[in-house]
């Protein structure tokens, strides 16, 4: 029902007269632009809204152009409806305004009402009209009131919602910068150790190189020198004059020569080392890589014996019968499914799971105390957050995220950050999104996987947990 004194609603706090140019608050409190102004006009540093108090940092005023409307709408209507009706004569007929047409929606006098002109027309009692158009314009102010307030919420959340994204974008851009920041740090480290070690064993190795060859070029200097005087004396024909210190000349050229030996002109192997020396430095930065791509085993306790594992524990498939294994706690009865060896109860983990051409299968985490000798549906609620390839993911309540791909993952990621409460999916050839579930986990999480059936000769291959 709407109010009987919309006056009343529509009335500044301050001056306690209809609004004249309303303003909005950050509180949502409206009040006159002038009364507002002058009432902070005065008030150094932080206002405070006149109404509930609330303290403002900044001067923030909204113009409220939807109570605008309405003021004017109600202030033209109560012109009408109150004002002395001796003040509103027809023109033409110098009447008492005293009828309203409802088909040309304007008040007219009861001769006009008897003319040819409104004949037609649909006329009633000016006040009955007035009653009319005041219920709908309150109704209308009712309306635009709840509307506003819609807005106002909507208003609320999205900015809470832009709030938020800021602040997750700042976290993850400092926390990429911090990541990459702490790889840089340890490449520039290795490289500059790797060039000084270099240059110290380079350097031992040239100073060995330089000081042969200077020995080298002295013999070299040397053998010229005997060669040229020996070159003199065999040209002198008379024999006195050639056997002159012939003794002394001999010995010269009976000179023994320095062996320099062989310098290997190739670098140490440590140093070299071709390709494996990255291999290395790679192998030593995915130590500061969080989370390190897990290397995980499967857990034979816990397999349905309908299951085929592999020696190294690293591939399971489905088997044509039921082994005889025995019924301890921790196997699953129900359902083809088996845990890896390892579980969380903290950090932020990654593994990979390959899939090949398999047409159905199950992957994912599950809680340590989940059911595992009965049939129950594989949800989060029930302690699974698991996503599959699978004929009937509804019934399951497995997002059925794999069926709207064109080209279906062969091979699948996994990453659990257990304190962020997430436990996302990723096609981890191009590490595009599939799916992330979000949750409060209290309990230790075990990967878990289901090769399921191949009941129609095509799903034989195996899950494999992939290595690094």
């Amino acid at each position: 029902m709407a109010s009987p004194d919309l006056s009343q609603e529509l009335t500044c706090p301050i001056c306690l007269e209809i609004f004249t140019e309303p303003v909005s608050l950050e509180c949502e409190h409206h009040f006159c632009r002038s009364c507002i102004s002058q009432s902070w006009e005065k008030v150094p540093g932080d206002v405070s809204c006149p109404q509930c108090r609330q303290v403002f940092t900044q001067r923030n005023i909204r113009p409220a152009r939807t109570l605008a409307n309405i003021v004017e709408k109600l202030r033209v209507l109560k012109v009408k409806v109150t004002q002395p009706e001796e003040e509103f004569y027809c023109q033409e007929h110098e009447e008492k305004l005293k009828l309203f047409c409802e088909d040309e929606e304007r008040a007219i006098c009861v001769v006009c009402g008897m003319s040819r002109a409104h004949k037609m027309h649909s006329v009633i009692p000016i006040k009955e009209a007035a009653q009319i158009y005041k219920d709908k314009l309150e109704t209308s102010l009712e309306t635009l009131q709840k509307q506003m307030d819609l807005s106002l919420h909507s208003k609320r959340e999205g900015e809470d919602g832009i709030s938020q994204m800021k602040t997750e974008v700042e976290r993850l851009r400092n926390e990429i910068h911090s990541e990459f920041e702490k790889m840089h740090k340890f490449l520039f480290e290795k490289e500059e150790l790797m060039k000084t070690e270099l240059a110290q064993k380079s350097n031992k190795i040239l100073e060995e190189m330089e000081k042969n060859l200077k020995k080298t070029l002295d013999e070299i200097s040397s053998v010229e020198g005997v060669i040229r005087d020996l070159q003199s004396r065999l040209e002198i024909q008379k024999a006195p004059e050639f056997l002159k210190d012939i003794q002394d000349l001999v010995k010269r050229s009976q000179m023994e020569f320095y062996e320099a030996g062989t310098v290997s002109t190739q670098l140490p192997v440590d140093i070299d080392g071709g390709p494996f020396k990255y291999i290395n430095v790679w192998r030593e930065m995915r130590a500061l890589i969080s989370p390190v791509p897990a290397s995980l085993t499967l857990d034979p306790d816990t397999a349905n014996n309908g299951l085929i594992i592999s020696q190294d524990l690293s591939s399971v498939r489905f088997g044509n019968e039921n082994k005889d294994l025995p019924d301890n706690p921790e196997r699953f009865n129900c359902g083809l499914y088996i845990l890896s060896c390892q579980s969380f109860t903290s950090g932020r983990h990654y593994w990979e799971v390959g899939l090949g051409s398999k047409t159905a299968w199950v992957v994912g985490v599950c809680r340590e105390s989940v059911n595992r000798k009965a049939y129950i549906t594989r949800s989060p609620e029930n302690g699974f957050w698991v996503i599959g390839r699978y004929p009937d993911c509804e019934s399951l309540k497995i997002p059925d995220v794999i069926s709207q791909l064109k080209v279906k993952p062969r091979k699948l990621g996994i990453y659990l950050d257990y304190e962020g409460g997430q436990v996302s999916f990723y096609d981890a050839e191009d590490m595009s999104h599939l799916y992330t579930f979000t949750d409060t986990f209290t309990e230790k999480l075990y990967p878990i996987f289901n090769p399921c059936n191949n009941n129609y000769g095509d799903n034989s291959e195996p899950l494999t947990l992939l290595t690094h």
